[in-house]
């Protein structure tokens, strides 16, 4: 063999050793990395018969990765939820992805970027006593592309929610529409923009948000016409009608009250409402009960209010059923199977037999939620509720990932709830750019906006890349 010959064979060998040491799954034990506040168990179920149990709340195990090449990796966690399901966080350069443990297997966490050289993953509890086991990492080697409808799932929306759709769709991955969500309405005088709300980010940034998120909580449930609630949804409708004919856009989320008539609560803890006390035993819909027809009034009711908008040619864009699957709310309480009978209940009663054609519909997914999935046609963006520490300016990428692959890349994607708002570089550098996010409401003593230094605000909402009210032509 000639020198040249050998000379060109090693440096094939060297190209595949360098390609494997990228692509390669690197496996880590739990029990060889930093662990603290946990203790080693063991059960010849787990790797080398080892695990790290974490019972305290602020328990870790810190793992110690070095990539060969900076890009983006897919984190799998191998362990179980002690006595039950367990949520778990895993970071990596303080971005979060949050993943459910149950029973011993594998989980995929999510896809995050890696530097070049050392990087640490770290295990921390959201909810206490869990085991792991081992983590597994591998270079991502393929990329999922966006393929998203032009037209949105109603097949007769109006001309106005083709136009804001459109919107959404044509800026998506271009820019971030800014949004706050209100709380508190004795400030509201039908001009949006003088709510309290409103006020508190203008304050901060010196803009407006374009898009303001409302309640329907007042809307229905057993005080639904008493003064205060009524007076409330009133004012709510007033301010809808106003971000939108200000060039803005109104977004309503359902805080959907006992619809038994039994409590005012929507959250699980406080009530004993269950969708399948409506169902008949072969799971349809008993359309004699008088649960039936409570729930019934209450879509009714909130669709009444959808087409008092689009009478006035006014689009929303509709957030139903949020957070199901974190099972705090009724309408969370039995499941997937459940949740998607009731959220198409909603919208083939909206759409179909009220008439209401206005709305760009939103599945609010959470961790692991491919049960959960209404179907593709039942809702326009899908989106994620992430509430990161104070002055935590993150991307939340490996969310977004998440809800691309969960949805097939054939979906918009969006923040619909958040504590601090995500960096705009940081957006665009990790490839998360949501469509809009929403802080939560400063008001009734929430602070959300505070979350956010001046520095920031200023800095986001002063960016191109970043729509404001002041800078918004959707209709």
């Amino acid at each position: 063999m000639s020198m040249f010959r050998r000379l060109f064979l090693f440096c094939i060998l060297l190209c595949g050793l360098a390609w494997h040491n990228i692509t390669a799954a690197t496996k880590l034990e739990a029990e060889k990395a930093k662990c603290l506040h946990s203790s080693v168990v063991s059960d010849s179920q787990f790797s080398k018969g080892k695990a790290v149990r974490i019972t305290e709340g602020n328990g870790s195990i810190s793992f110690s990765f070095k990539a060969g090449k900076q890009g983006k990796y897919k984190v799998y966690v191998t362990g179980s939820g002690v006595g039950g399901e367990k949520h778990v966080n895993c970071s990596v350069r303080g971005n979060t992805s949050t993943f459910k443990l149950n029973s011993y297997g594998e989980v995929e966490v999510g896809t995050f970027i890696m530097k070049k050289g050392t990087n640490e993953i770290v295990i921390k509890p959201s909810w206490t006593w869990f085991d792991i086991d081992y983590i597994r990492i591998e270079r991502s080697k393929t990329t999922l592309k966006f393929d998203i409808s032009p037209v949105p799932v109603d097949p007769e929306a109006t001309d106005a929610a083709r136009k804001l759709y459109s919107f959404l769709l044509d800026n998506f991955g271009k820019k971030t529409i800014s949004g706050i969500m209100t709380g508190d309405m004795s400030s509201a005088n039908g001009n949006v923009c003088q709510h309290a709300d409103m006020v508190a980010v203008y304050n901060a940034s010196g803009k407006y948000p374009a898009l303001v998120g409302f309640d329907f909580m007042n809307t229905t449930g057993r005080s639904e016409d008493s003064n205060g609630m009524s007076d409330y949804s009133r004012k709510t409708m007033a301010l809808a009608k106003d971000i939108y004919r200000k060039g803005g856009i109104p977004a309503f989320t359902w805080h959907w009250r006992d619809p038994s008539r039994k409590t005012e609560e929507f959250y699980t803890e406080k009530s004993d409402m269950k969708i399948s006390n409506a169902l008949n035993p072969d799971g349809s819909w008993n359309t004699s009960s008088q649960l039936y027809k409570y729930v019934l009034k209450d879509i009714d009711r909130v669709a009444d209010c959808l087409l008092q908008l689009q009478e006035e040619g006014i689009a929303c864009i509709f957030r139903p059923l949020h957070e199901a699957s974190g099972g705090w709310f009724w309408w969370g309480r039995e499941g997937s199977s459940a949740f998607r009978q009731l959220y198409k209940l909603i919208f083939d009663e909206m759409v179909k037999v009220k008439g209401v054609h206005n709305v760009i519909w939103v599945w609010n997914a959470g961790v692991d939620d491919a049960p959960w999935n209404p179907g593709n046609e039942y809702y326009d963006v899908v989106s994620a509720d992430i509430y990161n520490g104070n002055f935590d300016y993150s991307s939340s990428y490996t969310t977004f990932d998440l809800l691309k692959t969960l949805t097939k890349g054939k979906k918009i994607i969006a923040l619909s709830e958040n504590g601090p708002i995500p960096d705009i570089q940081s957006e665009f550098d990790d490839e998360a750019v949501w469509s809009w996010w929403m802080p939560w409401y400063q008001t009734w003593n929430g602070r959300f906006v505070s979350k956010t230094s001046n520095e920031e605000w200023h800095k986001c909402m002063e960016d191109s890349r970043v729509i404001t009210l002041e800078n918004i032509s959707n209709n």
